[in-house]
C-alpha cells in the first residue's frame, strides 16, 4: 500500500512521536510510506529517527509559516499518487482537505485527532468550519484514545465516521535503553533523586508545578526538563520561575534530545503535569522505561496512568511533593509502582496501533 502522512512539523511532540512508531511500523511490514511535514528543516531528532527506519521524509518546505495557503497548491499536486493520505494536526487538517477539492482527486483522507481539546472549538466560526471539514473531506476520523473520542463526539455529534485507536510506541526501545550515570548526564552525585518531564514548554504543560514541588522537598531531589530550546519563551519562563523560587540549582534543562530513552532510564521518577492530554506518549515512554510515573488526574492521563502509576490533582504541587517523597523513602512501594507501570505500558505497544490503522485503510479502499 502506498501511504502518505502529512503533518504540520517534525518537532518534538506527542503526534510527531506517535508518527515515528506508526510510519516505521507500516514501512517494516512492506508498505511504501512517505511522511511530508508542511515545514521541517533538514535535521530534527524526529526526522532522523524516521529516516533511520527507512521512512521517506519529504518536507514541503524547510522554513516558513504553517499558515501559508500556498501550501494547498503544493499538496494538491501530489496527493493523487497515493492510495491513502493520513493527516495529523492543524492547519494540515484544512490544507489537505482544500487541496483535495481543488485537485479533484479521489484519494481517501484519514485524520487522527490527537487531543481532547483545542482553541478552535471555543470559536463558533472555526468550530463550524471544523465540523464541515470533518464531515465532508475525511473518510475516517480516528481519536488517539477513548477519552479523545468521547470529547470529540460531544463537540461534533453529527460526525459519525469516527473511531478510536490508542497511540502506541516501541516499548522495547525504552525498556532496553542503557542509562547514563547521573554524573555523566548532569554532573551530579549518583545519590541525587531525579524526577523528569519530557514535553514542550507550553503553559498547559505546567512544568511550573514541578518547580513548586521542589520547594517542598529535600535538596537531593532534582528536576530534569527535556524539550524546547534556549530561546523558547516558555522554557525561559520556567527557568526564571525556578530562580524566583530559589531552586534553580536543582533544575536541569536538557532541551530537545534524541536520547530520551536513555535519559528516562537514568531518571528515578517520570512526571507529566499537564492540564490535559490526548493520549500522552510521554507517559507510556516513562512507564516503558520501568520507572514510576506520576501524572495529573486529567483527561488523557488518568485513563493511561490510573491503576498503575500515581495521580495528583492539577496544579497541586503539595500532593505531587508528597507522592515523590513516598517513592523516595519507601523502596518496596517504589518497586511495586514501577512494575505496574511497566506492565501497563505493554498494552500500548506500537504493533497494535499499526495493525489497527492498516485495517482502517484497507476497509476504506475496498469500499
Amino acid at each position: 500500500m502506498k501511504i502518505l502522512h502529512i503533518i504540520d512539523t517534525l518537532a518534538m511532540g506527542g503526534a510527531e512521536n506517535m508518527l515515528i512508531s506508526l510510519a516505521s511500523g507500516q514501512k517494516a511490514i512492506g508498505n511504501d510510506v512517505t511522511v511530508m511535514p508542511l515545514v521541517c528543516p533538514k535535521k530534527t531528532p524526529v526526522r532522523s529517527k524516521m529516516e533511520k527506519n527507512g521512512v521517506n521524509v519529504v518536507p514541503f518546505k524547510a522554513h516558513g509559516s504553517l499558515k501559508n495557503p500556498l501550501l494547498i497548491i503544493k499538496i494538491a499536486k501530489i496527493i493523487g499518487s497515493y492510495d491513502i493520505v493520513h493527516v495529523h494536526l492543524f492547519p494540515a487538517l484544512y490544507w489537505v482537505a482544500f487541496a483535495k477539492i481543488i485537485s479533484l482527486s479521489k484519494v481517501p483522507l484519514v485524520y487522527t485527532e490527537h487531543s481532547t481539546n483545542n482553541r478552535r472549538r471555543n470559536n463558533p466560526f472555526l468550530h463550524f468550519i471544523d465540523g464541515r471539514v470533518y464531515q465532508h473531506s475525511y473518510k475516517m476520523i480516528v481519536a488517539c484514545a477513548e477519552k479523545v473520542l468521547e470529547t470529540y463526539k460531544m463537540a461534533f455529534p453529527k460526525v459519525n465516521h469516527v473511531c478510536s485507536i490508542n497511540n502506541g510506541i516501541d516499548t522495547k526501545i525504552f525498556n532496553d535503553a542503557e542509562p547514563y550515570t547521573k554524573k555523566e548526564l548532569l554532573g551530579i552525585e549518583e545519590n541525587t533523586f531525579l524526577v523528569t518531564m519530557v514535553a514542550r514548554f507550553m503553559t498547559m504543560k505546567r512544568q511550573d508545578t514541578i518547580v513548586d514541588a521542589l520547594t517542598k522537598l529535600p535538596n537531593n531531589i532534582h528536576a530534569v526538563f527535556v524539550g524546547g530550546n534556549q530561546n523558547d519563551e516558555g522554557l525561559v519562563r520556567v527557568k526564571d520561575y525556578a530562580v524566583e523560587r530559589k531552586v534553580s540549582n536543582r533544575v536541569h534543562f536538557l532541551y530537545i534530545r534524541s536520547d530520551v530513552p536513555r535519559i528516562l532510564k537514568t531518571s528515578d521518577v517520570v512526571i507529566m503535569a499537564s492540564d490535559y492530554e490526548g493520549l500522552s506518549l510521554s507517559s507510556i515512554e516513562g512507564m516503558a522505561a520501568g520507572k514510576p510515573f506520576i501524572a495529573t488526574n486529567v483527561n488523557g492521563l488518568r485513563e493511561v496512568v490510573g491503576g498503575a502509576g500515581l495521580l495528583f490533582e492539577n496544579e497541586d504541587s503539595g500532593s505531587l511533593a508528597e507522592l515523590i517523597d513516598k517513592l523516595v523513602v519507601d523502596k518496596d512501594y517504589y518497586r511495586n509502582v514501577a512494575m505496574k507501570c511497566l506492565s501497563r505500558s505493554m498494552e500500548y505497544d506500537a504493533s497494535n496501533m499499526v495493525e489497527s490503522y492498516l485495517a482502517i485503510y484497507k476497509n476504506i479502499i475496498d469500499k
